[in-house]
């Protein structure tokens, strides 16, 4: 549940916007209780700057991914996620994220990201 961009200027209120709307609107996922929150483990990510990229330069190591079609249809995966070891992976898996068929001509934008974890 975060945002390609900042929604305010404060970046604690960001995070604390962000965290509240993984929390409680996360519409995959029941909201949190109390008793879940002692349990929780707590992981920022920061996004660098999107840049228009080729497939030849991305690297799912060092890179997260948003693809976007004509249609509308967009979606975007972090980097360093596991299983996904190649491009060809990364790519797949977004793609199905967003809807969008193979085949199908898509933007592609790369990003790298900063992370903190709290237990």
């Amino acid at each position: 549940m975060g945002a390609l961009a900042a929604q305010s200027d404060d970046l604690v209120q960001e995070t604390m916007a962000r965290a509240l709307s993984a929390a409680f609107e996360d519409p995959r996922f029941d909201r949190l209780t109390l008793v879940e929150l002692d349990c929780c483990h707590i992981d920022v990510t920061v996004l660098g700057p999107l840049e228009h990229a080729t497939e030849a330069e991305l690297d799912p190591t060092r890179y997260g991914v948003e693809v976007s079609d004509d249609e509308g249809r967009r979606a975007v995966l972090l980097p360093r996620i596991e299983g996904v070891e190649t491009v060809e992976r990364q790519l797949e898996v977004v793609r199905r994220k967003a809807g969008i068929a193979r085949g199908v001509r898509v933007r592609i934008r790369r990003f790298e990201t900063r992370s903190l974890s709290h237990p």
